[in-house]
C-alpha cells in the first residue's frame, strides 16, 4: 500500500485573510492533529476560522 501524504488543515486569519497552515500536534499510532497557530505571521491577530468553514463564517 503505498502511503499518502497527510494534508494539513489550513486557517484564515479572521483579521486580514492571510491562509496560515496548521500547527501540526502529534497524536498516539503516529497520526496527527492540526490547531491555528497562536497568532497570524501576517498582521498579529490571533482569531482564525478553519479553512473549510470559511465560506460560512459570518463576524
Amino acid at each position: 500500500m503505498a502511503h499518502l501524504p497527510e494534508e494539513p488543515k489550513r486557517y484564515v486569519c479572521e483579521r486580514c485573510l492571510v491562509v496560515h497552515a496548521g500547527v501540526p500536534i502529534h497524536e498516539s499510532g503516529g497520526s496527527h492533529s492540526f490547531e491555528p497557530p497562536d497568532a497570524c505571521g501576517g498582521c498579529g491577530a490571533s482569531s482564525f476560522v478553519e479553512f473549510a468553514d470559511w465560506v460560512h463564517h459570518h463576524e
